[in-house]
């Protein structure tokens, strides 16, 4: 069986809004690095005003090409979460009211938080990638089949700001020209015979179906496309969705994220439980 871990705070819910934001850019520590790290997978940063609203200004250069179009995707975004409150309100930490989390959001340069970027992943029917210095890719995969191959791509640096990120050769006239790194192509997709092993597990195991919302935030937090396994971990971390977020990204990182041989959530999960 998979090993609880403690209950850490709740990475998935939405961070209280942040206001008045500097206007600044980014943090220019460690760039150099970052861009060679994405030069040599044929792509680069493509910099935006870091003012509080980067990460919309980011989906506005890789959508239109046009960063000023940010109030555009925020009001988008906070648009779908306000009509989708079942689905979001769980998520709002620090017990602020629903509506002034809203109100809040709609704010130019008021913060993103992970729910804003799955909110923006669905309305805009785009799956994101999260490009970050010496780690591994993280994926907000929401869709697949052709859905799946216009993928938004971003940066994050020191965990407060977004960059877009670009072909080398796109020469940033207009919307992203769509990338393809070799492994964006596995994110939700599984070898036969683990999705076999899957099967196995979900006629040995007793464990509860949890409800449609948790295995979607989970899945769209780690990249994994496997109900199966996301209920597996989800019943072992006692249904919270953020410990079972934090735990499956830990195991990425200890196991690797350039899987090609498959999913490497449903291998580990399926080997603990047969």
């Amino acid at each position: 069986m998979v090993q609880k871990k403690k209950k850490a705070a709740p990475a998935s819910k939405a961070r209280k809004p942040k206001r008045d934001a500097e206007k600044k850019f980014g943090k220019k520590t460690n760039m150099s690095e970052f861009r060679a790290q994405l030069d040599s997978i044929g792509v680069k940063i493509v910099e935006v005003t870091a003012d509080g609203n980067c990460f919309f200004r980011a989906m506005g250069d890789q959508l239109e090409g046009d960063e000023e179009q940010h109030m555009k995707y925020r009001e988008m975004v906070v648009q779908y979460i306000v009509k989708h409150r079942e689905e979001f309100e769980p998520f709002i930490e620090d017990e602020v009211p629903f509506d002034e989390y809203c109100d809040s959001m709609m704010k130019d340069g008021t913060w993103a938080g992970n729910m804003e970027l799955q909110a923006a992943s669905l309305v805009t029917r785009r799956n994101i990638c999260i490009h970050m210095l010496n780690s591994p890719r993280w994926y907000i995969n929401n869709f697949s089949g052709r859905e799946a191959t216009n993928m938004v791509h971003l940066s994050y640096h020191h965990g407060e700001h977004y960059n877009s990120v670009r072909l080398t050769e796109d020469t940033c006239q207009g919307p992203a020209i769509p990338v393809v790194i070799k492994t964006d192509a596995n994110v939700a997709s599984a070898s036969i015979n683990s999705q076999t092993k899957v099967k196995d597990v979900e006629k040995s195991s007793q464990r509860s179906t949890y409800d449609h919302t948790s295995v979607k935030l989970v899945m769209a937090g780690t990249g994994c496309s496997n109900v199966a396994v996301v209920e597996h971990v989800l019943e072992e971390m006692d249904g919270d969705v953020a410990t079972a977020i934090e735990y499956m990204i830990a195991e990425r990182l200890s196991l690797g994220s350039d899987d090609a041989d498959g999913d490497i959530y449903m291998n580990y999960a399926c080997n603990e439980s047969l």
